[in-house]
C-alpha cells in the first residue's frame, strides 16, 4: 500500500511532463504556421524571394509600394558579424582564466559579474551605447551622426559576452583533471598543455557558447534599434545607418494596417529570420556532432 502513493506522483510527474513537451511543441509550431499563413502573400506573389531579398527597396509609400527588405538581411549580417567577431575571442579567453588560471578568489568574483552583465537589460545597454559610443563616432569620424552599425555590432558584442565566456568557462570546466595533469606530467607548458588538450577537448562546448552568441545576436532589437540609426538604404560600411531585420519589424508593423502588403511583408520578414535562425542551429548541430566525433 506504501508504494501506491510513490507510483501516483510517478505517474503524474510523467504525466505533467509529456503535456509540457506537447504544448511547447504544439506553440512552436502554431507560431510558425501563423506567420508562414500571414507571409504567404509576400513569399508568393509576383517577384516573391528574389523582389523580396534583392531587387525592391523599401519604399512603403510608393505606387506600387516597393517593399524590399534587402538593407535589412545585409544590416543583420554586418552587426552579427562585427558583435561575434569582437565577442567570441574575448569570450573563449574570459573562459579560460575563469577555468584554469584565475585564483580561487578572482574565479568566485567574476562568475557573478558575468551574470550581472547577461541579466542588464538591453535598452540599458542601448543608452550606454548612444551616450558614450554616438559622440565619439560624431567627433572622432566626422559623421553626421555617430549613429551606425559600427556602434550597434560593438555594444552587440557588449551584451553578448557574458553568454559565450559563462558557457565556455562551463566546457573548459568539465574537462578531467586527470587529463591536464598526464599533459603537465610530460614535461610540456601550460600553455602547450592547455592549447593541444583542454580547449580540443572543450571544443564542442566552445562552438556550443558561440552559437549561444549567435542566437541572441541575430534576436536582439532595442539595443540595435537605438544605435543603428534606422536608415533604409543600403548599407555599404560598417559606418553606414543600417537597419536590421528585429528593428524593421518593431518600428513599422504598428503602421502596418492588417492585411496590407505592408502587413505581408513584415511577416516575410521574420519568416526569413527564423529560417535563418534555423539553418544556423541545423548547420551548428552538425558541426557540433562532427566535433564531438573527432574528439
Amino acid at each position: 500500500m506504501r508504494l501506491l502513493p510513490g507510483i501516483l506522483s510517478e505517474r503524474l510527474t510523467w504525466l505533467f511532463c509529456l503535456v509540457s513537451l506537447l504544448a511547447g511543441g504544439a506553440t512552436l509550431i502554431l507560431v510558425a504556421v501563423f506567420i508562414l499563413r500571414e507571409a504567404a502573400p509576400t513569399l508568393f506573389a509576383d517577384g516573391g524571394l528574389m523582389a523580396l531579398l534583392f531587387t525592391d527597396p523599401w519604399v512603403p509609400l510608393a505606387e506600387p509600394p516597393l517593399l524590399g527588405i534587402g538593407h535589412a538581411w545585409i544590416s543583420t549580417l554586418m552587426i552579427t558579424a562585427i558583435s561575434l567577431g569582437v565577442a567570441v575571442p574575448f569570450g573563449y579567453g574570459i573562459g579560460l582564466f575563469i577555468s584554469d588560471v584565475a585564483p580561487t578568489a578572482v574565479r568566485s568574483a567574476l562568475q557573478p559579474c558575468l551574470d550581472v552583465l547577461a541579466g542588464i537589460p538591453s535598452v540599458v545597454y542601448g543608452f550606454f551605447g548612444y551616450v558614450t559610443l554616438v559622440p565619439w563616432f560624431e567627433n572622432h569620424f566626422a559623421m553626421a551622426t555617430g549613429e551606425s552599425i559600427l556602434a550597434a555590432g560593438l555594444i552587440l558584442a557588449v551584451m553578448v559576452l557574458p553568454f559565450i565566456a559563462s558557457t565556455s568557462a562551463e566546457a573548459f570546466r568539465a574537462i578531467p583533471g586527470d587529463l591536464r595533469e598526464a599533459a603537465l606530467a610530460q614535461g610540456v607548458t601550460r600553455w602547450h598543455a592547455v592549447r593541444r588538450v583542454v580547449v580540443a577537448q572543450a571544443a564542442p562546448g566552445m562552438f556550443a557558447a558561440a552559437a549561444l552568441g549567435l542566437a541572441r545576436a541575430i534576436g536582439e532589437t532595442l539595443a540595435v534599434l537605438m544605435l543603428a540609426g534606422n536608415s533604409v538604404a543600403l548599407p555599404h560600411s560598417v559606418l553606414d545607418r543600417g537597419q536590421p531585420l528585429t528593428a524593421l519589424i518593431a518600428t513599422e508593423l504598428g503602421e502596418a494596417g492588417v492585411g496590407s502588403p505592408k502587413y505581408h511583408t513584415l511577416f516575410a520578414a521574420a519568416f526569413v529570420l527564423i529560417f535563418v535562425v534555423v539553418c544556423i542551429n541545423a548547420l551548428v548541430w552538425a558541426w557540433k556532432g562532427r566535433l564531438i566525433y573527432r574528439v
